[in-house]
């Protein structure tokens, strides 16, 4: 009796071979193709019967698996119906891709079942085979699934989970005792690789549960680029050839192409006898399908891996790895740093050249907030992959130097203040120094500096002005996550657990090396600034051409053009960087007075660092001044404040009987470290004082544990020496007076006390203070070709014998353990020299100097000042409180006033704080008593109150017949009157607002009142109803007098 079918299931049966011939269909497995067309065309014209079609497929496949599970020939009858319905649906699954939502659900589930027909079974291993043909019917599943129309369900999550856990499957082989089978192993592996590399060229990957299938990508993946089986080199040598595109085992590549022209591949599995994969092919495969997927992800997809990388590595992923089987232990690919540094560099050399800097920062963000506690293999394979991605040559556009810096500097505070000698303080400098060699915009390392600078800062500030000054000092912006970062959150949390100074100190000695170390390797790039361009279609472009650069190109420019192939991004030279600023480290100058010495002698290292590599030097041939990029009284104006700070803070390490200030002198500092200055040199110098150092021997012993060393002597004169090179304009306009007046105090202060135990210690100091002022001043001497004041050096140095510590401190790479301590005692020489009856007197007369340097010839014609002018300036009135007034001040005699823009100024404080408070709210120098703003982005922002013309009308202003004569006492024809004399102090005092030139360039207030006058610039409303005999002139001060600035009275005029 003939049973009418349904003509769907007509063409479905006709699909399989006769039931006799089931069986002899092997190895192929394939379906009536004839058949198998006619159902495709039906399926294709009649799309909603595809349903009908699926159904009935899946429930031929599920009856046929269970069948295949068991033995004999039902088994084989099974398997073969089994492996033909999968043939059909994956033929069905190509043919009619557009319309998947008909039979999404019935395809899903003839994989699952086949999966589950295929699993190993006590009486054999896992059939391969079936294996093969589902993981080929879910590569044309998930290659042509849109999520667009179609949902990614979690039926779609569980196969690709099945696929991903046959990806790490270790199979074992007949003889259990053996372990696991490694042919058997490679070929199940390969299969599920296959599998998921379907799912990788998958749109579905871009679905909204794309963090789903990532987790069981990934790990899957990353276990078969293991290096237990493989040479690191091999492993080195295959990441290459992945990132060109063409890995040893290519039959996985993958290429993103539209849905309508993409074809499937078909997955076989090996057959029993040959010779199967090995594992280099397993690896290359799984390195090839990784790097697929990270070269079509998008910056939250690459976030994802690296997050889903590290859960692995630290044996937390979703994916379940099963262990070996063979009595191995199991090692965390922790504890082989250099194979996590091969895959961080990997991870990041695979990536599209624009999401690179993800990688880094998910390490530096999971390093950040997961190293508490000792020190383990985790964080030093963490510190070594951020390492090996800064300091390697593949290009990070996009990096936030400023987000890492500020993670990675406060981690090392971290450690520091739980351990001093923390094992993972080296290795954190060397990442953090690694952000110099990437160069991508002008003032990068400038602000890098500044970074460091202002941690240094806030570490030296009583807690509660670090607070106060948290949001003023130099933040660089926001982080990614939209939120400001506090620069010493860190460091006030740690200081809640009462940490001492040795942790502060030994903090801002390991920020110096991670200074040094971002200057050296700044320093040794190639200083180019790097973009990234289009170079699509631009062939003829320059900037195109200049992608493949040769690799010795800091611009990572060779990697960079392999990755332009594919992204079609490149990298372009936009110009060299901006030198480091001066003004910088303006705010750190007191560390050369730090009681401890290891922290002197590492900024003094730094600051030759500074000197010798990176600030731009200025020029001393008038001709070339020409060229220059800024007029020389510009660069003076920047560099100049630095100078001054680092003069006073060299006075007085050189002339102080200790380096530790009392308490309550840090306790008053509210915006600068440099307010200490003044009241440090004032307890070593004046033996008036009860809480001078001066005032009893007692007192002087205590404190000269911390007194400078002769190390310190020869580093600082180094230094200052370095400073000249470089900066010979303003060292010989800030330096000069210093130096002179420090040979004269050395004299005067450091004198022998009979009743003192260490009658020979100030001896010795006073030598080695007279030999820094003998050494700068032969380095100006010889810079500008003055003989005299060389001779006159020489000669002094020619009596002080050596420390014992020449040639001085060179920088040294990497963070090493503080140098021991080598006090006078040590030194042999300068202890044999005695007292003399001519040690209290100048050894160097400041006057000839000040005459020789002022009528040099090269000095007049670099400054471009001439001898009356720099004669005025350099006999001014200096010691340490008008020094750091000066260096807040910028004061230089190109100014009309020392007072300088707001946008140039650093710090317009006090230049120190009285013990008891009192006077604290007094402005030194200026009747505008403002404080500073910087407005140049990035900078230290200090509110300051607006500068208007009342305020030049003031400066310019004839409030007195004197004042309006002569500026800074000199007179308009450059003469000196019996006022000037009269008033030396006072306008000395006025000096280091800046003197102007006079006649000799071109000044003229009354003229320039004139001129505001007669635009009538800023005349109140009133002041025309005073009638044509009032004179503004006169209104002027009593309306100073009133609302306005009061007098100052600064704390030096006394």
């Amino acid at each position: 009796m003939c049973i009418p079918k349904s003509n769907h299931k007509k063409l479905v049966d006709d699909c399989y071979p006769a039931p006799k011939a089931l069986v002899t269909s092997a190895p192929e497995y394939r379906p009536n193709s004839n058949e198998l067309g006619r159902l495709t065309y039906y399926a294709q014209n009649k799309p909603a019967k595809l349903t009908k079609v699926a159904t009935l497929l899946d429930a031929k496949a599920q009856a046929d698996a269970r069948a295949a599970k068991g033995s004999g020939p039902a088994a084989d009858k099974g398997k073969a119906s089994l492996m033909i319905t999968l043939a059909i649906i994956k033929n069905l699954l190509t043919e009619c891709k557009s319309s998947f939502n008909y039979f999404i659900k019935p395809a899903q589930s003839i994989v699952v079942a086949a999966l589950d027909a295929a699993q190993p079974t006590p009486a054999r291993p896992r059939d391969l085979e079936i294996s093969a043909r589902a993981a080929s019917t879910f590569y044309a599943l998930a290659s042509f699934l849109d999520p667009a129309t179609t949902s990614v369900d979690d039926s779609f999550h569980r196969l690709l989970k099945s696929f991903a856990t046959l990806a790490v499957e270790r199979p074992v082989g007949a003889d259990a005792s053996l372990g696991e089978d490694a042919e058997q192993r490679n070929r199940t592996r390969l299969i599920g690789l296959g599998a998921l590399a379907g799912a990788v060229a998958s749109d579905a990957i871009y679905s909204s549960n794309s963090k789903q299938l990532l987790s069981l990508l990934t790990p899957a993946l990353v276990e078969n680029t293991k290096g237990n089986r493989v040479t690191l080199d091999w492993l080195r040598s295959e990441a290459k050839k992945a990132t060109d595109g063409e890995p040893t085992y290519s039959e996985f590549n993958i290429f993103k192409k539209p849905l309508a022209i993409r074809r499937t591949r078909s997955i076989s599995a090996h057959v029993a006898g040959e010779k199967g994969p090995s594992s280099e092919d397993v690896i290359s495969a799984a390195i090839g399908t990784l790097r697929g997927l990270l070269r079509h992800a998008d910056a939250v997809q690459v976030q994802s891996i690296v997050q889903n990388v590290i859960a692995w590595l630290d044996n937390k992923s979703a994916l379940s790895i099963p262990a070996p089987n063979d009595r191995r232990q199991v090692v965390s690919q922790w504890d082989d740093p250099q194979w996590c540094c091969w895959l961080a560099e990997s991870l990041c050399s695979w990536t599209s050249l624009q999401y690179r800097f993800v990688v880094l920062d998910t390490l530096v963000d999971h390093l950040v907030e997961n190293c508490e506690g000792k020190a383990t293999a985790k964080h030093v394979s963490l510190i070594e992959m951020s390492r090996t991605i800064l300091t390697g040559q593949l290009s990070l556009i996009g990096l936030s130097t400023s987000d890492t810096l500020s993670n990675l500097s406060a981690l090392a505070v971290r450690r520091v203040y739980k351990d001093t000698r923390d094992s993972l303080l080296p290795p954190l400098v060397d990442c953090i120094s690694g952000l110099g060699t990437h160069v991508y915009y002008a003032d990068q390392i400038n602000d890098i500096v500044e970074e460091i600078s202002a941690r240094i800062v806030a570490l030296q500030m009583p807690e509660s002005a670090s607070d106060a000054a948290s949001v003023k000092v130099n933040n660089l912006g926001a982080v990614h996550r939209g939120e400001q970062q506090d620069l010493n959150s860190h460091v006030h949390r740690q200081r809640l657990a009462n940490a001492g100074p040795e942790q502060r100190d030994e903090s801002i000695r390991v920020l110096l090396f991670c200074l040094q170390g971002v200057l050296a390797a700044t320093h040794q790039s190639s200083g180019e600034i790097h973009e990234a361009v289009d170079v699509k279609g631009a062939n003829g472009d320059a900037s195109a051409k200049q992608v493949r650069s040769s690799d010795t190109d800091k611009g990572k420019a060779a990697a960079g053009a392999a990755a332009s192939t594919e992204t079609k991004l490149g990298l372009a030279r936009a110009g060299t960087r901006n030198r480091v600023d001066p003004s910088s480290i303006l705010s750190t100058a007191s560390l050369l007075t730090s009681p401890n010495h290891a922290v002197r002698l590492a900024y003094a290292q730094t600051l030759i660092t500074l000197f010798r590599d990176e600030f731009d030097r200025e020029q001393l041939e008038r001709e070339s001044a020409v060229f220059a990029a800024a007029p020389i009284g510009e660069k003076v104006g920047d560099a100049i404040g630095a100078v001054h700070a680092l003069g006073a803070a060299a006075h007085v390490m050189c002339l102080s009987k200790s380096l530790s200030p009392p308490a309550q002198l840090l306790a008053n500092l509210r915006e600068s470290p440099l307010e200490l200055l003044p009241q440090l040199d004032r307890i070593n110098a004046d033996p008036g004082r009860p809480d001078s150092l001066n005032s009893g021997a007692s007192g002087a012993s205590a404190g000269e544990s911390t007194a400078a060393l002769p190390v310190d002597y020869v580093a600082v004169a180094q230094a200052l020496e370095h400073i000249v090179t470089a900066l010979p304009c303003s060292a010989a306009l800030a330096l000069t007076p210093m130096l002179i007046a420090l040979d004269k105090d050395a004299g005067s202060r450091l004198t022998v006390n009979g009743a003192a135990a260490n009658t020979g210690l100030e001896n010795q100091r006073r030598l080695s203070s007279r030999m820094v002022a003998a050494r700068v001043l032969a380095k100006l001497g010889e810079t500008f070709d003055v003989d005299s004041v060389t001779r006159s050096a020489q000669s002094v140095l020619s009596q002080v014998p050596s420390l014992g510590v020449e040639p001085g401190p060179s920088p040294v790479g990497g963070l090493t353990l503080p140098p021991e301590v080598v006090p006078f005692s040590a030194v042999g020489g300068i202890n044999a020299l005695g007292e003399s009856s001519t040690s209290s007197s100048p050894s160097i007369n400041g006057s000839s100097v000040i005459s020789s340097l002022a009528s040099s010839a090269k000095l007049q014609s670099a400054t471009q000042l001439d001898a009356t002018v720099l004669k005025r300036w350099l006999e001014r009135d200096w010691n340490v409180s008008i020094a750091v007034d000066e260096a807040f001040a910028g004061s230089s005699p190109y100014a009309a006033s020392s007072l300088a823009a707001p946008s140039q100024q650093a710090s317009r404080r006090p230049s120190y704080t009285p013990i008891n408070g009192v006077g604290g709210g007094l402005l030194i120098n200026g009747s505008n008593a403002s404080s500073a703003s910087v407005n140049r982005n990035s900078r230290l922002s200090i509110h300051v109150p607006s500068t208007g013309v009342s305020d030049l009308r003031e400066a310019l202003g004839t409030a007195s017949p004197a004042s309006s004569r002569q500026v800074n006492g000199l007179s308009q024809d450059n003469s000196l009157s019996a006022a000037d004399f009269d008033g030396r102090r006072a306008s000395r005092r006025e000096s280091r607002r800046g003197p102007t030139v006079g006649a000799a360039n071109g000044s003229n207030g009354t003229s320039a009142v004139a001129i505001l006058d007669s635009l009538k610039v800023g005349v109140d409303e009133d002041a025309s109803k005073l009638g044509p005999d009032s004179s503004l002139a006169a209104t002027l001060p009593a309306k100073t007098n009133g609302v306005g600035a009061s007098p100052i009275s600064p704390p030096y005029a006394s």
